[in-house]
């Protein structure tokens, strides 16, 4: 009798737990803020394929997985996300900021400006206003740059890239002193920067001053971004400077394995090697001159001696 009764008890238990739900998943939720980017990825996929999430949740769902595929450097899918985003919503700040990103990036200057041209009007977003500078450095309208990086720094004066931004449009511009307070600032905001520690890295070489300091900016870039062209042959010219013949090959090196033609990396290394006893230095040399008649100046007024 006393067994039955428990055999009772335990078959009215597993009932009781049969009727029990898990707990629903909040897919919005963790496409908008999950931490593991495998988990929001799928949650987001979960929104846009839900038959009753409205135009809103998806919009906001395709944003977010487009900005996790950007960060994954899928690159086409993130491009398609962003794309199917303004379908839904036209003036989706995320969206229109993260396409013209992927644009800017691919060289696509006329396509990327009229996107950062909505976001400012519909947004005045200080972001859309800092890369229309990017934009306009690129194009060589350095006065409308400055501008562009004054807006965005409105918004927020400790935008450490704005900051670069707008050094580096004031150094082509020649105003040297202010282009060196603002890499000063953007590099106390952001110390890995790697923008602004080359930037001031060839501001001070081009000077003939601070050139320790251009070094370590030159190192902390690196160190950031090996693949960095800028920064590898900043510091490579140093090393030239410095004598360190193996270390300025190893920079130039790096910058070549980016821009196989780049002059300045070709005629350094070719310095570096032939200053070493490397004769067939002459080639590198000689290549970087069918590319730019004058790299052998360019060198002298960095203060390298080439032979």
């Amino acid at each position: 009798m006393r067994l039955g009764w428990l055999l009772g008890v335990c078959a009215l238990a597993l009932a009781a737990c049969g009727d029990v739900q898990p707990p629903e998943v909040n897919h919005a939720a963790q496409c908008a803020d999950a931490a593991d980017v495998a988990i929001r990825a799928a949650a987001c996929t979960a929104v846009i394929e839900d038959p009753e999430a409205d135009a809103e949740a998806k919009a906001a769902a395709f944003a977010n997985r487009a900005a996790v595929r950007f960060g994954a450097g899928e690159v086409t899918p993130a491009l398609r996300d962003f794309e199917a985003t303004l379908g839904l919503q036209a003036d989706n700040e995320a969206a229109l900021l993260g396409r013209a990103r992927i644009l800017i990036n691919s060289g696509q200057l006329d396509a990327a400006e009229p996107l950062l041209r909505r976001a400012v009007e519909a947004h005045n977003s200080g972001e859309a206003h800092e890369m229309l500078g990017q934009v306009d450095l690129r194009r060589g309208a350095f006065e409308s740059a400055i501008e562009n990086f004054n807006a965005a720094l409105e918004q927020d004066q400790r935008s450490a890239i704005a900051l670069a931004g707008r050094a580096r449009a004031k150094q082509r511009m020649g105003d040297l002193e202010a282009a060196t307070a603002d890499y000063d600032a953007a590099i106390r905001e952001d110390s890995d920067l790697v923008e602004a520690r080359a930037g001031r890295c060839w501001l001070d070489l081009n000077q003939g001053r601070e050139l320790a300091r251009a070094l370590r900016d030159a190192e902390a870039a690196v160190a950031v971004e090996p693949a960095h062209v800028e920064a590898q042959v900043c510091r490579g010219v140093l090393q030239l400077r410095e004598g360190q013949w193996e270390g300025a090959k190893i920079s130039f090196d790096a910058a070549l394995a980016v821009e196989s033609g780049n002059p300045m990396a070709l005629f350094g290394r070719g310095v570096a090697r032939r200053r070493s006893g490397d004769g067939d230095g002459r080639e590198d040399m000689n290549l970087a001159r069918d590319f730019d008649g004058h790299i052998g100046e360019q060198f002298d007024d960095l203060g390298v001696r080439t032979y």
